[in-house]
Order: C-alpha cells, then structure tokens, then sequence
C-alpha cells in the first residue's frame, strides 16, 4: 500500500508564512511597519487636503475649468462603452475597504460612470454599484471581524480614529448599527470604516446583512440618480455651489451650538485627556 506524501515541511511553511503576514501580533506591531504607514497616511493627508482646497478654489473662482473637464470625462466614459458596468462594480467595490476607500475617488467616479453612462442604462447601473457595495462592505466587515481592535489600537490614530473617536462611534454603532450602516454610506469617511467597526463589535450576520443589502441599495440608487441630474444641471449647480457651501457650513455649525454642544465639549475634554495620556 503506497505511503501518503509528508506534508509536514509544508504545513509548517504555510503557516509560518501566515503568521509572518496575517497573523496580527506580527503585522500589526511591527515598528517599521507602523512608521511606515504612519508617514505615508500623513503623506496622503497633506496631499489630499491639499486637493480639496484646490478643488473649491476651482468650482469657486474657475468654473470654465470644471466645464472642460466635464466634457473630456463625458467623452471617455462614452468610449469605454459597457466596460463602464465593471468601472462602477470595481469602484464600488473597493470604496467600502477600510483605508483604501477612503483614499480613493469612488464616489467621484460613481458621479461621472452614472450620469454620463447610466441615463442611459440606469437599472443596470444602479444594480452593478449595489452589488459592489454589498461585496466590499462584507470584505470590511469580515476584515473588522479579525483584524479591526487590534488595526485600531495600532493605527486608528493615523486615521484620525483614536481611543475616543473610536469609542464614540463603536457605541454608535451598538445603539443605531443598522442606521449606521445605512446611512454610513454616504459618507466617505463612515463608508470605509462602519463595516469594519461593525465586524469589531461584534455585530452579528444575521443583523448586519440585510442592512448592508438595504443601505447598498439605497446608495446607489441615489448615487445614480443624482448623478444623473448633476451632469443635466452642472452648469446651474456651478453658479450656486459657493453658496450651498456656506449655507451647509453654517448649518452644521449652528446644529453643533445649540442641540450637540454639551456632547461637542465633552468630547473635546476627553480627546483632551487621551492626548495628555499618550504624551507622558
């Protein structure tokens, strides 16, 4: 009777390979590691700031540029034709991972591949972006399962998700998980990482699936359809952002003052304290 091959030498490779690159006691405090994506999350921060207010100073003072690069996207999206479907399921898809989605431009794209592709083929689009958004939140919510109090310990504060933040949002997400999950996909920082948080909460499938399914649907299709209506009346929204953008900022501020200054203050207080803990 032939003998069964050794796998021993094998076994014992794979797992060290394993631990050397999943297991989180290694990758997640190895201090060359975490300097580096410290630098590079600074790095990205400065740059994307950076972007941002150049962005406004565009739509602010040099609307004849935002007109021109509306036309040339308009012209590339129309030429990539039906690849267009995997564009907005990539996009999708990889927005909702935590850090990566919210370095790169999904939602932006999602506009673009949607308003100027998707008037013309909404169902189909709507459905292709829902189901990108239910795989990728499941990725992160199965990557928060696993790896998310450890990633945060290490890493949140690069983030800009530190002991208190983090603790405010995890018991967020405790009380209204479901809305969180909803309506967290609206935003690009509450889309990367509410799966995520929910996966290291402890949220059980069974409560977190159908609103993943719910809040990806929903997102798209409003995603879609404003997209639509944004390359329609861009012209017109252009001529009124700056004024839309002070409207909102002074709402928010307003909003915080009068109905969340009690719960503003003490979270200054206690980010406060955690600074002072960290610097002793």
């Amino acid at each position: 009777m032939p003998q069964r091959p050794d796998y021993g030498a094998f076994s014992f490779a794979r797992e060290r390979f394993f631990r050397i690159v999943c297991d989180e006691s290694i990758l997640m405090r190895h201090p060359v590691l975490k300097k580096l994506v410290s630098f590079a999350s600074a790095t990205l921060n400065a740059l994307f700031m950076a972007i941002t207010f150049g962005l406004l100073f565009v739509v602010l003072f040099k609307k004849e540029w935002v007109t021109q690069f509306l036309a040339f996207m308009e012209a590339l999206v129309l030429s990539l034709g039906n690849w267009n479907y995997l564009v907005a399921f990539a996009f999708s898809v990889i927005e909702s991972f935590p850090v990566i989605g919210v370095l790169i431009p999904g939602q932006q794209v999602m506009i673009l591949v949607g308003g100027f592709f998707g008037k013309e083929h909404l169902p189909e689009t709507i459905a292709v972006c829902a189901a990108g958004a239910i795989v990728g939140n499941f990725v992160g919510y199965a990557l928060g399962k696993r790896y998310g109090k450890s990633f945060f310990r290490e890493y949140g504060d690069t983030f800009g998700l530190g002991r208190t933040e983090l603790k405010y949002l995890e018991k967020q997400v405790a009380k209204n998980g479901p809305l969180f999950i909803i309506v967290g996909k609206f935003h690009n920082m509450t889309r990367a990482f509410v799966p995520f948080i929910a996966g290291s909460g402890g949220m059980h499938p069974k409560r977190f699936w159908p609103y993943n399914v719910l809040g990806s649907i929903l997102w798209a299709a409003a995603i879609i359809v404003l997209s639509v209506a944004f390359v329609k009346y861009y012209r017109t929204i252009l001529d009124y952002v700056g004024y839309a953008f002070l409207a909102f900022a002074l709402l928010f501020m307003a909003y915080v003052w009068f109905f969340r200054r009690e719960s503003f203050l003490k979270y200054l207080e206690e980010k406060r304290i955690e600074i002072e803990e960290k610097t002793k």
